[in-house]
């Protein structure tokens, strides 16, 4: 998983409030702080995707036979195991 930068952050909020400003039957009167709002929710997004992903690949590293990262195999089981711990955090 690749981290996600404040650029990229900062992009997508942007983004994410053109749309919002285009779509019919929504309007805000404080663009800056649906803006705010917005960064604050994807960077708490992207740290629970971070926090996810280290606690998977310590899962997976603590495996007796290990596998090449990137492999099928690898990505087979990062996202079996990401689903997991997904689903542990959140009780699903």
């Amino acid at each position: 998983m690749m981290r996600m930068s404040r650029e990229r952050l900062f992009y997508l909020t942007d983004a994410i409030l053109k749309q919002l400003g285009t779509t019919e039957g929504v309007s805000f009167r404080a663009p800056d702080e649906v803006r705010t709002e917005i960064l604050r929710a994807l960077t708490e997004e992207a740290k629970l995707a971070e926090s996810i992903d280290g606690e998977v690949r310590k899962i997976l590293s603590s495996y007796s036979r290990p596998m090449p990262e990137g492999s099928r195999e690898w990505e087979v089981l990062y996202e079996k195991t990401r689903e997991e711990v997904f689903r542990k955090r959140f009780r699903l």
